[in-house]
């Protein structure tokens, strides 16, 4: 059980980070600028609640296994 939570919590942090980075490409931050588009805001409240909820199923699941 306890390589199942680093793994999902491994992947909790991918998503989070695959998220940011397109929220900021998304928004043209890398190229100097800041512009508020819709769709990268999207990708950041998506990637937030996802890793979110891994993060929470590995602790569900943990707690079930007890």
């Amino acid at each position: 059980m306890q390589r199942l939570k680093i793994a999902v919590s491994v992947a909790a942090v991918l998503v989070f980070l695959i998220c940011v980075y397109s929220f900021l490409v998304g928004n043209g931050v890398f190229g100097g600028k800041f512009e508020n588009e819709a769709i990268p805001w999207y990708f950041l409240a998506k990637g937030l609640f996802c890793s979110v909820a891994l993060y929470l199923l590995a602790e569900i699941l943990e707690a079930l296994r007890k």
